[in-house]
């Protein structure tokens, strides 16, 4: 499990699908936690959810793709 944000309990946690990092050597992972607007962990189903608290939002993903954000600078 690679980690972001910090450590601590996750806001919001997807898995069970493809979550495309864009990192240097494209790595896919099953998971991704998110806490303050930051990824807080990618890795495994498993690894993540130990990460959830009682305040937790779950979204299981059911075999989709999970992209980084998009930013387009040239909107009209």
């Amino acid at each position: 499990m690679s980690g972001g944000a910090g450590s601590g309990r996750a806001a919001l946690i997807f898995t069970g699908g493809r979550v495309h990092t864009v990192n240097p050597t494209n790595d896919v992972a099953e998971a991704i936690a998110v806490a303050a607007g930051r990824v807080l962990a990618v890795g495994g189903n498993a690894e993540v959810r130990a990460l959830a608290g009682p305040g937790t939002r779950s979204i299981d993903l059911r075999g989709r793709a999970l992209l980084p954000g998009f930013t387009d600078a040239h909107g009209h």
